[in-house]
């Protein structure tokens, strides 16, 4: 598992933008500002989706419910294997590219003019 671990943190600290901070539980990974998920000590890579997402990842089988999250609005990963390696990778990108539109699109919106004609 140790192994996994450190394969995730070496893929995402070679994404320009990343930063990876540690804590008490963990490691935070974020890029260019997005907080992308929260890679526990013990493998469990956290990833804060909203419900629906998080629904439809834990249904296809790409995410589960952690046990103490059952309520709360993030997926979780067991990083254990090589395959969970590659699966946790792509949750995180994914994080990021929902997250940054997000962001284009409040950029987007603000950046219009008012139309005065209406």
């Amino acid at each position: 598992m140790l192994k996994e671990f450190w394969d995730v943190v070496q893929a995402v600290g070679t994404w320009p933008g990343a930063v990876i901070t540690h804590d008490r539980r963990g490691l935070c990974l974020t890029l260019n500002g997005v907080k992308l998920g929260h890679l526990d000590w013990d493998g469990r890579l956290v990833l804060p989706f909203g419900p629906e997402m998080r629904n439809e990842l834990v249904a296809e089988k790409m995410a589960i419910r952690g046990p103490d999250q059952a309520h709360m609005e993030y997926a979780t990963l067991e990083v254990r294997t090589s395959d969970d390696v590659h699966r946790g990778l792509w949750l995180l990108r994914f994080a990021y590219l929902i997250e940054d539109a997000k962001r284009d699109a409040c950029a987007n919106v603000a950046a219009q003019k008012p139309d005065t004609a209406l």
